[in-house]
């Protein structure tokens, strides 16, 4: 990727993105907040831009984009508001696993997404295993032409807002990921119920646990073959991790935009604290480590897109992305001084959201493991 740059049609629909996202989402940031929600409508609306369809074929109703393409419209999205980046990332990463699914689940749920009517969120976190993915505890027993499936998702996004949750499931005993599949759980069936978990940012998404009793799901909505449930989940995770990083990058750089729109501004010690070392030189860090972690992402998805390696890259993303992110965002904060503490300015809100991407879709510490993994051998790779 020498010669990487982004074509004219990328640089136009990154700017539509940005226009709409200026345009309709922006102004109703607050109000979002503050009801703890984020309305059906701005899906719908969403889906009208063909953000909701960027993984699925046009044959039902998608408007298929390549992943970086897809990338930058989350990172465009996150500079105004961290739950409209998620709506597309929602839809990304259910429309993928459907599609390893039945042609008749296929054509029944893929328009659905496409066109904003349904969102599906990811149901793999349980109470007891967050990290370790193999651990899970969920149950699913075959039983003629259905699976009963019984377990507890949590950390499920938008899960109290959403319409199903592909949850990953265990056919063999536990711990054991070759039992390990995948199904689509619509939320009206008998035996799941949801509840609200109270979050300190990313209010709007709705976080939820999901109690699954004896859930009834027939064969045609598993996704993929029994026993390829972990490894197709990890697969799509290798992308969205790239994804859920560029969100990280989104929102630092929209701390970074503020701060340096404040700091030209506002008067200290008879000039703009712009002039301070102290300030100057953390804007001009923030910059760089932005610029990094962009590249870093992007080349990521430029290696999926090409069909090439980029589980160790994707995981370089979502270990290091999110972190940085936190820490720039923590900055500006300081930066705006006391102001910067209020609800009156929006960086306080940036640096919540930003500290609930360092734990999903995996922690720096699982992240590293997976780098170190591909560069040092498993056999060196330290087991606790």
């Amino acid at each position: 990727m020498l010669d990487f740059s982004f074509t004219e049609e990328q640089e136009m629909f990154r700017k539509s993105v940005r226009d709409f996202a200026q345009k309709e989402i922006a102004p109703r940031v607050k109000e979002h907040i503050e009801a703890k929600l984020f309305p059906r409508e701005m899906v719908k609306a969403m889906a009208k831009m063909g953000l909701t369809g960027m993984a699925i074929p046009e044959k039902y109703g998608g408007t298929p984009k390549e992943w970086v393409t897809m990338g930058l419209a989350m990172e465009e999205l996150a500079k105004v508001s961290l739950p409209a980046a998620s709506i597309p990332f929602f839809s990304e990463s259910g429309a993928l696993m459907i599609q390893l699914g039945s042609s008749k689940l296929q054509k029944e749920w893929l328009p659905l997404i496409a066109s904003g009517d349904k969102v599906v969120c990811m149901g793999v976190t349980e109470p007891e295993a967050g990290s370790d993915v193999a651990g899970i505890k969920t149950r699913a027993v075959r039983d003629g032409e259905h699976y009963i499936i019984n377990g507890i998702k949590t950390s499920a996004a938008y899960g109290t807002q959403g319409d199903a949750a592909f949850v990953l499931a265990n056919t063999a005993a536990e711990g054991d990921t070759k039992g390990f599949c995948a199904f689509l759980v619509p939320f009206e069936l008998p035996g799941v119920t949801r509840e609200r978990i109270w979050d300190m940012g990313w209010e709007p998404l709705g976080r939820g646990r999901i109690t699954l009793e004896n859930v009834k799901i027939p064969v045609e909505y598993r996704l993929a073959k029994e026993g390829e449930g972990f490894l197709r989940t990890m697969h799509m995770m290798d992308g969205a991790r790239a994804h859920a990083s560029l969100m990280a990058m989104g929102l630092a750089q929209a701390a970074l935009d503020d701060a340096l729109s404040f700091a030209k501004q506002r008067i200290a010690f008879g000039g703009p604290i712009a002039k301070f070392e102290a300030v100057s030189f953390r804007l001009a860090e923030a910059a760089t480590a932005i610029e990094m972690g962009r590249w870093l992402c992007y080349r990521a998805l430029w290696l999926r897109d090409h069909n090439l390696p980029h589980s160790k890259e994707a995981a370089m993303c979502k270990y290091w992305c999110p972190k940085v992110a936190v820490e720039i965002i923590h900055d500006a904060l300081l930066i705006h001084g006391n102001v910067g503490f209020s609800k009156d300015y929006p960086v306080e809100q940036r640096f919540r959201d930003a500290v609930g991407l360092e734990i999903g879709d995996g922690t720096a510490s699982i992240m590293k493991l997976i780098i170190a993994r591909q560069i040092l051998g498993r056999e060196f790779v330290p087991t606790r």
